[in-house]
């Protein structure tokens, strides 16, 4: 699988479209749009308005509902429990689909000598770092200074691993599997009996949502991003709370 490439415009924020959810399916990134960002991902919690509008949401789309986050899967898992949704993590190298998981073959090797690097830099100036399943995140949030050399750490190791590419997100640098992302996990989340048949809605705030935006629109979909940025995505909504407030009204029309 390859990543879909396009290009970036600036798009004028907007209220969102009209959605008909009974005709759709959503791919909803989690930290930043679904739940605020906090300083560690530890922190982080599904507010109760989100969690009574996803329970809403997976009824009116019937549970075609698919959560594609950078996060593994076994971090994931506790802020859906009660809720219809298929997890995707890792970046799209982990898939489960009511209760059927599957990992995609990782790279071992190259991942434990990166990983070994980049937690030299995390060590010697207290960065968080995470090994995940199939990909390794850096994070400099409170440490904006330290931006330049994680992102050209990350470069870096990305330019000696065949396997691994970079990712570069709000406040953090990945090293993830090259053929692998929200928008492959999108493409073969569609093709499942769950979702085929349906416009998929990807909705997301950060640079790590750009490729499920892609595929969403290559198959007459839609890619919605929360923020004012560059993006690939059909609408944006200058804040988090402007997605909710977005999600709420089309819940309500029937």
């Amino acid at each position: 699988m390859e990543q879909i490439s396009g290009r970036m415009k600036r798009v004028v924020p907007s209220k969102g479209p009209d959605v008909d959810w009974r005709e759709c399916a959503a791919f909803l990134d989690f930290d930043g749009t679904l739940a605020p960002l906090e300083n560690h991902p530890d922190k982080v919690a599904l507010p109760d308005r989100e969690r009574r509008l996803l329970l809403e949401l997976s009824d009116r789309c019937n549970g075609a509902i698919a959560i594609l986050t950078g996060r593994e899967l076994e971090n994931i898992r506790q802020y859906f429990k009660g809720i219809l949704v298929v997890l995707s993590g890792s970046h799209g190298a982990e898939i489960d689909i009511l209760g059927d998981p599957k990992v995609v073959p990782g790279a071992d090797v190259e991942m434990d000598r990166c990983y070994a690097a980049a937690r030299a830099m995390a060590d010697e100036h207290g960065l968080l770092i995470e090994k995940k399943a199939a990909a390794i995140a850096l994070h400099y949030r409170g440490r904006t200074e330290m931006r330049a050399q994680v992102i050209g750490l990350i470069d870096r190791l990305a330019e000696t691993c065949q396997e691994m590419t970079p990712l570069h997100g709000n406040m953090v640098s990945e090293l993830t599997l090259r053929h692998y992302s929200k928008g492959t996990a999108l493409i073969q989340l569609i093709n499942h009996p769950a979702f085929a048949g349906r416009r998929p809605v990807a909705i997301g705030d950060d640079t790590t949502d750009e490729n499920a935006f892609r595929a969403a629109k290559s198959i007459g979909g839609l890619g919605l991003r929360i923020g004012s940025a560059e993006t690939e995505a059909n609408h944006v909504f200058d804040t988090r709370s402007d997605f909710v407030d977005w999600l709420e009204r089309t819940l309500e029309t029937k």
